[in-house]
Formats: C-alpha cells, sequence, structure tokens
C-alpha cells in the first residue's frame, strides 16, 4: 500500500473524533476496574472491538491482513498491553485530575520526539502550542502535592510514555499499512497478550455489566480507527497536541457521573486548551491551501 496523500485539516478533525471516542472508553474502564483486573479488561476490550475490524477486512479485501510491519506490531502490541494495564491501574489508584495530568505530558513528549525520531520537524510554532496547550491543562487540573509519589503515579507515568511510544510507531507504520490493517493487529496482539495474563485473576463478568462492555467496545474500535487515521494523514506534531481535548469530555463525563462542578479555574484552562488546539486547526489549514496553490512551498 502505497503513503497515503498528507490532509493535516482531516487528520485534525479525526483525531478530535478519535478523543470523544477514547474519552468515553477511558470512563468506563475506570468503572469496571473496580471489579476486574486490568489485565482483564483490556482483554475485554480489545477481545469484543475485535470482530468490528475483522468484519471490516473481510468486507473490503482479505489482503487487508498482509502487514508490511509484523515485527513492528508485534512491538507496538506489546508497548499497548504495558500502556493500557498502566493506565487501568492509575485510574484505580489515583484521582482523575492527577491521572489526567500526567496523561496529557504526552502530546508534548510526541511532539518534542517526533523530530528525533521520525525526522518531522516540528518547528517552532507547533512546539509552541503544545507548551500552550500544557499549561491549560495544569490550571485545569491543578494536582494535589500528595498525590505524585505513589504506585498510581508510577503508573499514570508509564502509561504515558508508553502510549506516546505507541503513537510515534503508529505514524510510522501508517506509511505501508491500511487503517484497519494497523487497528486490526493492535486489538488482536494486545488482547491475546492480555488474555494470558489475566487468566491468574479472571472473574466472571457479571450480567449488568454487559451494557458497559458493549459501550466499551464500540467506543475501543471507533477510537482505535480514528486515532489510526489521524496519525497516518498528518505529522505527530500536529496531531499529537490535540489530545488536549480530552479534558473538555473529562469535565463533562465528571459532572455527568461523579456529579463534579466546574469552577472558573476549570473554564479558563478549558478555553486555553481549545484555543491551542484552534490555533493548530487554523494554521495547519491555512499552509495545506498555500501548498496546493504552491507545492514547492515548506511548512514551517
Amino acid at each position: 500500500m502505497s503513503r497515503v496523500e498528507q490532509h493535516p485539516v482531516q487528520a485534525i478533525l479525526l483525531m478530535l473524533a478519535g478523543v470523544f471516542f477514547l474519552s468515553t472508553m477511558d470512563v468506563v474502564i475506570k468503572m469496571l476496574v473496580e471489579h476486574y483486573s486490568s489485565f482483564q479488561v483490556v482483554f475485554l476490550r480489545c477481545f469484543l472491538s475485535l470482530p468490528f475490524f475483522a468484519a471490516w477486512i473481510l468486507i473490503s479485501g482479505n489482503s487487508r491482513f498482509r502487514t508490511a510491519y509484523p515485527w513492528g506490531h508485534l512491538t507496538r502490541g506489546i508497548v499497548g498491553v504495558i500502556m493500557l494495564f498502566a493506565v487501568g491501574e492509575c485510574f484505580r489508584e489515583m484521582q482523575l485530575a492527577d491521572a489526567y495530568t500526567l496523561f496529557f505530558a504526552a502530546p508534548l513528549v510526541i511532539t518534542l520526539l517526533s523530530g528525533p525520531v521520525l525526522g518531522e520537524r516540528a518547528g517552532s510554532f507547533r512546539i509552541f502550542t503544545a507548551i500552550f496547550g500544557f499549561i491549560g491543562v495544569l490550571v485545569v487540573l491543578k494536582p494535589s502535592s500528595g498525590g505524585w509519589i505513589s504506585y498510581g503515579a508510577l503508573m499514570g507515568l508509564v502509561g504515558m510514555l508508553a502510549y506516546s511510544a505507541t503513537a510515534l510507531m503508529l505514524r510510522r507504520m501508517g506509511n505501508l499499512d491500511g487503517t484497519v490493517t494497523i487497528a486490526f493487529w493492535w486489538v488482536a496482539i494486545v488482547g491475546a497478550l492480555a488474555g494470558l495474563l489475566a487468566i491468574p485473576q479472571w472473574r466472571p463478568v457479571v450480567l449488568e455489566q454487559w451494557p458497559q462492555l458493549l459501550v466499551l467496545a464500540i467506543t475501543g474500535a471507533g477510537g482505535q480507527i480514528f486515532l489510526t487515521a489521524a496519525f497516518r494523514r498528518a505529522s505527530a506534531a500536529i496531531v499529537a497536541p490535540l489530545d488536549y481535548t480530552h479534558m473538555i469530555w473529562a469535565v463533562v463525563y465528571g459532572f455527568a457521573f461523579w456529579g463534579y462542578l466546574p469552577g472558573t479555574r476549570i473554564w479558563v484552562g478549558a478555553a486555553i486548551i481549545t484555543l491551542s488546539g484552534l490555533l493548530i486547526l487554523f494554521r495547519e489549514n491555512r499552509i495545506h491551501l498555500r501548498q496546493k496553490r504552491e507545492p514547492d512551498q515548506p511548512a514551517i
């Protein structure tokens, strides 16, 4: 498969959709890890999502099962198991605000590493917007001073670094593999590894929690599709900072499920995060239009 044509604005919109799905999935994961081990929750997420991708491949052509990066998918799957396990443990042990503070360092890490790892120059403007968005996250969360030296905080840090690594690997594999191919092998490998690791602490799933598992399957599959498609259509430096919009959904879901009412500080921080994303959107749209008129014009 040839390298997909680059569409930064399209990638940004796909990333925003992916963030919505994955934010919803995070809420369900936080609920489920109260009853099951993190490995079991990871397995259930992948096992229930896998039929979506398998059906997609069978409909569009069995050739999509083939991949140009078999070892890359295996490596990304191993890192993915570590990431999802760490996220589940962090959600169980820490307050949601402290956990999200750690996770939202990932876009900055991805933006800064996209140059040395992928050879994609981030540019001063993109680095500035990544830092600007992270400042908004800190304003929103204002993490408690006692929540950092703990097992949960360590797991949050591991999860953030593992997510950064999987995002950078996804960007590289997207050069030759299609969206559904990458997503299928991700859930297949992560699910198989997590299932084996979940056996010692396996607990039967109660009937009342199947609606949550259905939401987990849909949001896990949808989020993976949108995330993969976004990273294939634009550089990591462009797409990664949009992860900050998780905080908008965190505010919405926090109020809906836990009765948390945001104060002034929350809205100020959310405005900074939103502005950071809009700056990227408008600037990349302007660059994309200019490059269509002047193909040799470099992006900064």
